[in-house]
């Protein structure tokens, strides 16, 4: 039988009781939490399986070590000898997710942290080459052997989405565009990137930014997906109004037409998940606004290619 809760817990660890435990949103692998004490607050995630933790603290040193803005490690039990969980605490992070932010920002606010989104991502990038893709944590040998066996896989996965949601022809044209690229795929190196610095983990307060969060494992592949989740995210929770944000990175990085391009496929593999994730949520709303993302950007690559 396990001893503690979450509250008796953080009383064990800190020697006083906590002023509040809540629940923390917009977290889709961990239950992460927010203690409260009367100095300080700190943020508290959890998950029942070990392995999920079992390398984070160890990626967060490491981007520490690149002067990227991650939170300090208090401590990490992946033991489960206490509590059903493995358990991390970290420093907390004033702010909120750029996703509660993003519409109230300027232009050039969105500008000034893309710049710094993008940083981010280079140094990263100049980590050692992986030894294959997909995602893991840092330095560790990624689950497959090509870039394009990700696409093919995620395409393959999520493509029954959209069966019934659209003609025929764009499920053909999707395939066409995919067979395209696939030189382009066979040509991509497994480079290090943070997957997930989307409209969440990237901490914002009053147009600035916090820090980043969340780093259980990395990427190895191409970084240019990350701006194509952001956008998919963008298209799916905001709507046009975070879009501002998205070219931003775009500019940033230094997008090419091609590469550009290319983010709007990825974008629309991402939205194929997307769309599997709101059919189950039952949110018509953001399913359609995905449903007319895919249809648009694809007759927007037949018109470009024609």
């Amino acid at each position: 039988m396990f001893k503690l809760n979450v509250e008796e817990l953080m009383t064990e660890v800190y020697g006083i009781q906590p002023l509040k435990v809540e629940p923390m949103s917009f977290g889709h692998t961990n239950q992460v939490y927010s203690v409260t004490f009367p100095d300080r607050q700190i943020i508290l995630r959890t998950n029942r399986k070990p392995d999920v933790l079992k390398h984070t603290a160890n990626n967060i040193a490491i981007l520490s070590s690149l002067d990227l803005p991650v939170p300090s490690v208090i401590r990490t039990d992946v033991s489960r000898q206490k509590v059903p969980y493995a358990y991390m605490m970290l420093e907390h992070v004033p702010g909120r997710d750029l996703r509660y932010e993003l519409e109230g920002m300027t232009d050039e606010q969105l500008d000034d942290l893309a710049g710094q989104i993008i940083v981010f991502q280079r140094k990263v990038s100049e980590l050692p080459l992986g030894t294959g893709f997909g995602w893991v944590p840092i330095g560790e040998q990624g689950p497959f052997t090509s870039w394009a066996e990700i696409i093919d896989r995620d395409i393959r996965d999520h493509i029954g989405n959209i069966t019934g949601e659209v003609a025929p022809d764009i499920i053909v044209q999707l395939q066409h565009i995919k067979r395209r690229y696939e030189p382009d795929f066979d040509r991509i190196e497994p480079v290090c990137f943070l997957d997930d610095l989307t409209i969440k983990n990237v901490i914002v307060s009053d147009g600035t930014l916090q820090g980043i969060v969340d780093f259980d494992w990395v990427c190895y592949g191409d970084p240019l997906y990350m701006i194509a989740l952001t956008q998919t995210a963008v298209v799916s929770d905001i709507g046009d109004r975070g879009m501002a944000y998205v070219e931003a990175l775009c500019r940033q990085w230094g997008a090419d037409r091609e590469q550009r391009a290319l983010i709007d496929f990825y974008s629309v593999v991402h939205a194929l998940a997307f769309i599997g994730h709101h059919q189950r949520d039952q949110n018509e709303a953001c399913k359609q606004r995905m449903v007319s993302f895919i249809v648009d950007k694809i007759k927007h690559d037949a018109n470009r290619t024609a």
